[in-house]
């Protein structure tokens, strides 16, 4: 589905030119600030509408989901996660924050609160989202849905962060992390102002206890979850903080960490000078009414996360999760249904839902489906701009042109362009450094191949392949076919290393012989991606103005 995303140019180009190492060739447009203003709505009403499609169809989906855990007898809650049985001793931060409660509320509020969200669990009906528009266009966005599965989950999630207060779980080991470091330890204004985001937060989620909003609950855990850090944070001198890293993080392997002090070194001054931005903000992480900045303190709480990470695997000999998509911390856990309806219910409920899933997916699906040749990002970015009334289209129905390099030809006669600004991917900017400074013929052998080569790690995004072809033409055949003999090798040797390794070996290989076909032909798709790029690569002041 093609999906239109809006980010910074930096972002996109480290994404891009960085991680995805593929030259930009960006073509400069002259307009006058009228038609300027026409396309920038054009396409800001376009993400618009696609992202409140998109959250229409992640209803519909959670819907489902949350149905079919209430027919296993379970619901995922997030942020139930984070805390122990209630079993284990009570956490002194949140016995203080109890107590805080029943001062400003009274000693029965908890009891009573909580026995209010049963009743409303019990009384929950029907209520199920309304069908989709069957008729939705790239200009319409459908009403916004509350329906039974995420009132009753809500309302779950509400009646867990009551249970977790009244009893003050303490946190589980696994959900926080720190390091040893220098650029985590408290200095003595710090030991203060700790103590006064204590405050604040304690303040914020006293107040949350009496919030209107069905969806209460969640904010409560997670405020819960890093009150407790903050308490231990004060106990031992050094920041922790609740893991924001996703489960199904990439890593670099511990026995290849050695191996790169380079890509190590660069990390760590990201994570520093990421560390030192937040850490100058986190004074105002206390707004001057007192209440707590829950975003200001996330992002504190990120640039922690990577700085910990980094130190820690180094000190232990871990693993290095890469710091990508750094996530709000979640800390997900099961807990079971209370008051559900029954299993024949449930399952009507099910099937209703997976079909209303169903039918508006295949509705997005004809708005946004890709298609190599008829629709791709070069045919709708043309698209949006005939939309917006900028120029002659470039029709690429039936024609080569919806290969980006031929259609840029296309669109540089058609469209005017004033300026083309090429740059080059984040292996070729590096490779031109190197022919700069070394014996050309040296730096050719040695960097042609994933073996010898100094700039390329392979990683598990990438297909099996010997040979870099994007930066050679005569060659490129030759190269191409050892390509496909290496990954047709790889497939082979997948096929006996499948039941160990779930088929990885086995796709990379397929997929290296696939991507190895064009090269045949002197085309080249494949570049090679990297795991990491550093931030300064993405504002070199002489590749970019």
């Amino acid at each position: 589905m093609l999906v239109l995303r809006r980010e910074p140019f930096t972002a996109f180009r480290h994404d891009y030119t960085g991680l995805d190492n593929r030259t930009i060739e960006a073509s400069r447009i002259p307009v006058s600030e009228a038609t300027f203003r026409l396309v920038r709505e054009r396409f800001r009403r376009r993400h618009f509408v696609q992202r409140r499609q998109l959250e229409q169809l992640d209803t519909l989906r959670t819907e489902r989901r949350i149905l079919e855990q209430m027919l296993q007898r379970h619901v995922d809650v997030d942020g139930a996660g984070f805390f122990s049985g209630d079993d284990s001793a009570p956490d002194p931060a949140l016995a203080a924050l109890r107590q805080q409660v029943v001062d400003r509320y009274g000693p029965t509020f908890l009891t009573e609160r909580a026995e209010t969200l049963r009743r409303r669990l019990a009384a929950l009906d029907r209520a199920e989202v309304p069908d989709p528009p069957l008729g939705a266009s790239v200009d319409e966005t459908g009403a916004p849905a509350y329906g039974f599965a995420r009132r009753y989950r809500d309302t779950l999630t509400a009646l867990t962060a009551l249970e977790v207060l009244e009893t003050a779980r303490p946190l589980r080991p696994e959900v926080t992390i720190t390091a040893a470091a220098n650029a985590l330890r408290l200095d003595a204004d710090e030991a203060l102002r700790v103590q006064r985001l204590s405050g604040a937060l304690t303040a914020s989620l006293v107040r949350l206890l009496d919030s209107p909003r069905p969806d209460w609950g969640f904010p409560l855990l997670l405020g819960m979850a890093r009150l407790a850090t903050l308490a231990r944070t004060h106990e031992s001198g050094q920041w922790v903080f609740l893991d924001a890293f996703s489960r199904n993080a990439d890593v670099i392997e511990r026995a290849r960490v050695p191996g790169r002090p380079e890509l190590i070194a660069t990390m760590l001054t990201d994570a520093q000078s990421a560390l030192d931005i937040a850490r100058g903000r986190l004074s105002s992480a206390v707004r001057s009414d007192g209440t707590f900045d829950e975003r200001g303190f996330a992002d504190f709480e990120e640039a922690g996360n990577r700085i910990a990470e980094i130190r820690r695997a180094l000190d232990d000999g871990r693993d290095v999760r890469l710091p990508y998509f750094l996530i709000l911390p979640a800390g997900s856990g099961r807990r079971p249904a209370v008051l559900a309806p029954s299993p024949a219910t449930l399952v009507d409920r099910i099937v209703a839902a997976r079909e209303r899933e169903e039918a508006y997916s295949r509705v997005l699906e004809r708005l946004y489906g890709y298609q190599l040749i008829t629709r791709n990002c070069v045919s709708e970015l043309l698209a949006e701009l005939d939309a917006a009334l900028l120029g002659a289209r470039v029709d690429v129905d039936a024609s080569p042109n919806f290969v980006p390099a031929l259609s840029a030809l296309v669109v540089k006669e058609r469209y005017g362009v004033s300026e083309i600004v090429r740059i080059p991917s984040h292996r070729r900017a590096r490779l031109a450094r190197l022919y700069e400074r070394e014996n050309a013929l040296r730096v050719f052998v040695r960097e042609s191949n994933t073996i010898t080569s100094t700039l390329y790690w392979r990683n598990s995004r990438d297909s099996t392949f010997l040979f870099f072809t994007d930066d050679v033409v005569v060659t490129r055949p030759v190269f191409g076919a050892v390509n496909l003999v290496t990954g047709v090798a790889a497939s082979a040797v997948g096929l006996v290393t499948a039941p160990f390794d779930r088929g990885k070996r086995l796709r990379a290989g397929l997929r290296g012989a696939f991507f190895s076909l064009p090269e045949l032909v002197f085309q080249n798709i494949r570049k090679g991606s990297f795991q990491y790029v550093g931030q300064a690569a993405a504002t070199d002041p002489d590749i970019w103005h």
